[in-house]
């Protein structure tokens, strides 16, 4: 038996060990032309997808790549025997230890493979990031987490990282997260044909909230702190300073607990952890607010000197990333420090909790954590916190603060995300907590981490909840303890002369409501330009900076030029969409919500001297005229005097496309100005400046004098950049502060004593009835009875009402209606003794270029008119054609464009009711088929309100047809697209834009 047992032992033997061989052949095979060597190395080669591998490229760490951290080191396993290396406690972490190379690759499917060596024990965390881009980071085309475990210690491995390219140029990083020390070889690159590589590049669905519950009701509780935030008391004569920058990750997250512990009985402790941190030390202790400083050569050290304060430590599981969150809140109600797996087996600290293995998913560790903490924490403010993003962690330690987090498509599909069940725990949760209360920190980190800054917003608007942008705000539990009770801007100069010939604008950056953007990046680098102070710009800022860095607002107050203006930032006392504040609550208490929103809002304006104020996400003109009625009449807490608005500047980029609505008067004589200058984040330097010139101009009235919000993304634009633009303009535009343009145009407000204001053009059809809005605004001082009546240009015209009556600082609309003939529209307004007097160009659509009749009996009130040149696009370029409205198409040639959007925008606001958009086309070519798809849809896509095919024989060629398509738009922004799909040259001239009137047939 014994031999038989040996024999059938090694037959097994070797028959196992034939079979491990042809299964290694086999997926060998399946991935041809990959090399031996390469595949060798990959810890599980049959997640590799099936297909033929061709060579493309080899890039050395050491030299082929940008690096901002880590070092060159001789290495006889690396493939050119050298790597790069990046070690724990010299290295700063969180940062990109490769880069580059910035090839030009052809668009296809690859897979990277990164070699890269792990130096240390494993601690069970994430050791790196890999991703590849294109734009120079604008676009990660696939990304992917490795944690530790998922190395071999003393072993170069092979991570492969698949995408899809489009675009360039390729761009693939290692971010590294300081956990533990690696050596990174190279990087390889392999072209891969006939793989399914979409099923490599994993993302997790959108999170899409479930509208539930809703009907709420109103729901507030007492404030046990006298302001809107909770504030530290003052700090401590002298400061304990030490650097958190070269220690790893967790080390700083668990001093930034303590901080947070020691700084709640009184600020001791500031932490050097953002490049701008001894900026603002040395504001502190330039105007007495500290007396001396302290400097700890071990931020270590500073865990013993105050073991007094800390009962012991929570572990959390770098694997989950809730429990990080989840770690802080116990911390904040325990008096603990938050610990890795990796320093908890050195601390000699009592295990508080240990959060390794308590949950499946982040949404489960949220859900415990709001039933069994929220009765300890704060419940007037909130944050959504990237677990990652720690800067925060003293203030939400210190104040007890409730921390969640939405995952989206990216950080969604790691370990432990789940969006859907995230974003609609979240939705429960929203429905618990009050109303107006802040939310810290920011619901975006990086393209597609995160719910996202818009989906966001609009879900804590709708709880009547806003956002306090502040990622990694460092010190707060410092900052807050400095006491300034009310902030006053440098005395104005006085304006300029109101001249009758001139367009007078206002350069309004954007962002200074994101705390991040006031204390690291990117104000304190501009405030520095040689060109600040002899240019007027307008400088947003938030109202709630006040009781968050109030020395931070002191600095830029206290250095501000007689060319720098503040002003309010955005949307009010927190970011929010006004369109969808309050929305989930019952349909009564929703102006209760949104009103007390404004006075805070007014509240921390007047301790601000903030008289103007910048909002975006609001389309709805009766919201505009609420900050009106309401921040200008509230009387504040701090001062018998009401805010006295003067102005609103509207919106982030323009929205509007008709220059004769972009500032108007509203309630109590506020002016309102919309945004007339957009942005692309693709342009160079050049093109933005040159964009921004031709937006500009575009947008001026043809009367003067005209008066203009010129928006300027801060992400794009640097202050010689727009030392550029006041250039290029010439004396005719004359750049002035926001509180200059408020009182310029107040001034000639006051002498025009009656407004009427009208579209810029009126678009018609021949033969079919059109209807039109005219608005009158009283400027008198006084009632007044204002009557309107058509002179030429309309048969059959009817106007209604005949005649207003108009309160003082008001007005009314009239709409106009009539069948159009000519090519002007004569009005005259008449009030007493004031007769007025108003042309409107009209235009006239061909009856024989439709390409379908219209339907019989339609009123059509002309909306909007898009040029194809003024919209975005995909592909194509600019024409000249004498036979198009202004002169000019957007073409698509086969030889040259290619197939997609040609024409899309302009993301308009625009009301819900029932349209028809006439799509203005031409057939430049010989084809046949469907040449081209147009559709309706609400901004950015989705949904789809309607959508047509346009086939060549709809398309004589050489001459233009209109194409309409009629849709019903739920409200919100709107886009019209022009889909080319390449069977024919074309030429797009406008879309126009009709709503049909109730009533009509």
């Amino acid at each position: 038996m014994g031999k038989w047992a040996t024999a059938f032992a090694g037959l097994l033997s070797t028959s196992i060990f034939a079979i491990c061989v042809a299964c290694w052949a086999l997926v060998w095979a399946q991935q041809q032309g990959l090399p031996e060597s390469v595949m060798n190395e990959v810890v599980n080669p049959s997640s590799l997808p099936v297909g033929h591998y061709q060579f493309v490229a080899d890039w050395e760490a050491e030299k082929d790549f940008a690096h901002k951290i880590g070092r060159k080191v001789e290495d006889q396993d690396a493939s050119n025997g050298a790597a790069w290396d990046v070690r724990v406690g010299e290295d700063a972490p969180n940062n990109h230890a490769l880069f580059g190379p910035y090839a030009n690759i052809p668009p296809g499917d690859y897979i990277a493979f990164f070699r890269i060596k792990l130096l240390d024990e494993p601690v069970r965390d994430f050791a790196f990031d890999l991703d590849a881009c294109v734009d120079y980071g604008r676009r990660v085309l696939n990304s992917v987490e490795v944690a530790d475990l998922d190395l071999v210690r003393g072993k170069f491995v092979q991570i492969p990282l698949a995408f899809r390219l489009t675009g360039s140029p390729l761009e693939c990083r290692v971010f590294w997260r300081g956990n533990v020390s690696v050596r990174i070889d190279k990087v390889t690159l392999f072209r891969v044909e006939g793989a399914r590589i979409e099923q490599l590049i994993q993302r997790a669905p959108q999170p899409k909230p479930a509208g539930e519950p809703k009907n709420l009701p109103y729901y507030s509780e007492p404030r046990p702190f006298p302001e809107l935030f909770p504030r530290s008391k003052p700090p401590a004569q002298k400061l304990l300073v030490a650097d958190l920058r070269p220690l790893p990750t967790d080390w700083q997250f668990l001093l930034l607990t303590l901080q947070g512990l020691v700084n709640r009985q009184k600020p001791q402790i500031y932490f050097l952890f953002n490049p701008t941190d001894e900026l603002w030390l040395d504001w502190l202790q330039k105007r007495g607010w500290i007396k001396a400083t302290e400097k700890v050569p071990d931020a270590r050290d500073l865990l013993t000197r105050f073991r007094s304060f800390v009962k012991g430590m929570v572990i959390y599981d770098p694997l989950l990333p809730a429990t990080k969150n989840v770690a802080t809140m116990v911390c904040g109600v325990e008096d603990a420090v938050a610990a890795s797996p990796r320093l908890a087996k050195d601390l000699n600290l009592p295990v508080i909790a240990d959060l390794r293995d308590r949950w499946r998913t982040n949404a489960e560790a949220y859900e415990w954590a709001f039933k069994n903490l929220w009765a300890r924490l704060n419940h007037h403010v909130i944050a959504c916190a990237y677990p990652d993003h720690i800067g925060m962690r003293d203030y939400f330690v210190q104040h007890r603060i409730f921390i969640f987090w939405i995952s989206g498509p990216v950080d969604g599909e790691k370990r432990g995300g789940d969006p859907n069940a995230e974003v609609r725990l979240m939705e429960k949760l929203f429905a618990q907590m009050p109303i107006n209360i802040p939310v810290m920190s920011y619901p975006w980190a990086g393209q597609d981490v995160g719910i996202g800054e818009g989906p966001g917003v609009t879900l804590f608007s709708e709880f009547g909840k806003f956002l306090v942008g502040s990622i990694n705000c460092t010190n707060l539990s410092v900052h807050s303890g400095i006491v300034i009770p009310r902030l006053r801007q440098k005395p104005a100069p006085p304006p300029p002369k109101l001249q009758p010939d001139k367009v007078y604008y206002a350069f309004i950056i954007s962002d200074g409501d994101n705390l991040p953007v006031l204390t690291i990046f990117n104000f304190p680098q501009l405030w520095q330009s040689p060109v600040r102070g002899k240019l007027p710009f307008g400088w947003t800022i938030s109202p709630s900076a006040i009781m968050l860095i109030p020395a931070i607002v002191d600095y830029y107050y206290a250095t501000a030029t007689p060319n720098d203006y503040f002003l309010g930032a955005v949307s009010g006392i927190g970011y929010c969409y006004p369109d969808h504040y309050g929305k989930r609550f019952r349909e009564p208490d929703r102006k209760r919500v949104f009103d007390e929103f404004l006075e805070l809002t007014a509240d921390y304006m007047q301790r601000m001297d903030l008289r103007e104020l910048w909002i975006m996400g609001i389309t709805h003109p009766e919201l505009i005229r609420r900050y009106a009625e309401k921040i200008s009449t509230h009387r504040t807490l701090h001062s018998a005097l009401g805010t006295n608005l003067r102005a609103l500047f509207v919106d982030y980029g323009r929205r509007l496309t008709d220059p004769n609505s972009v500032t108007y008067p509203t309630a109590h004589n506020v002016a309102i100005f919309h945004a007339i200058t957009g942005w692309r984040e693709e342009d160079s330097r050049e093109e933005r400046i040159t964009r921004m010139v031709n937006e500009i101009r575009e947008m001026t009235p043809m009367t003067r004098p005209v008066f203009l919000h010129v928006f300027v993304w801060n992400w794009g634009f640097d202050l010689e950049m727009l030392n550029e633009v006041a250039k290029r303009l010439g004396s005719e535009y004359v750049p002035v502060r926001p509180d200059h343009l408020a009182l310029l145009y107040r001034e000639w407000l006051t002498q025009q004593k009656l407004l009427v204001r009208t579209p810029t053009q009126i678009v018609a059809v021949e033969g079919t009835p059109i209807a039109f809005t005219i608005n009158a605004f009283n400027a008198l001082g006084k009632i007044a009875e204002v009557a309107l009546s058509v002179v030429s240009g309309l048969e059959k015209a009817k106007v209604s009402p005949a005649r207003l009556r108009i309160e003082a600082s008001d007005e009314g609309n009239f709409t106009v209606a009539g069948i159009p003939v000519g090519e002007r529209v004569r009005i005259r307004l008449s009030s007493s003794s004031i007769e007025k007097q108003v042309e409107i160009p009209l235009e006239q659509l061909p009856q024989d270029e439709l390409a379908a009749q219209l339907p019989r009996g339609l009123v059509l009130e002309f909306a909007a008119k898009f040029e194809a040149e003024n919209l975005a696009h995909l592909s194509g370029e600019l024409r000249r054609d004498e036979q198009a409205s202004n002169k000019a198409v957007w073409v698509a040639e086969r030889k040259r464009a290619k197939i997609g959007h040609i024409v899309y925008g302009p993301y308009a606001p625009l009301e819900v009711g029932r349209y028809i958009a006439l799509f203005r086309l031409k057939r430049l070519s010989e084809g046949e088929g469907i040449v081209a798809v147009v559709d309706s849809c609400v901004g950015g896509g989705s949904p789809i309100t309607a959508e047509k095919q346009v086939s060549a024989n709809q398309l004589p060629v050489g001459q233009f047809r209109l194409i309409p398509l009629e849709f019903v738009h739920p409200g919100g922004s709107v886009e019209t697209r022009v889909f080319w799909t390449g069977q024919a040259d074309l030429a797009v001239d406008f879309v126009a834009l009709f709503k049909v009137e109730a009533g009509s047939q």
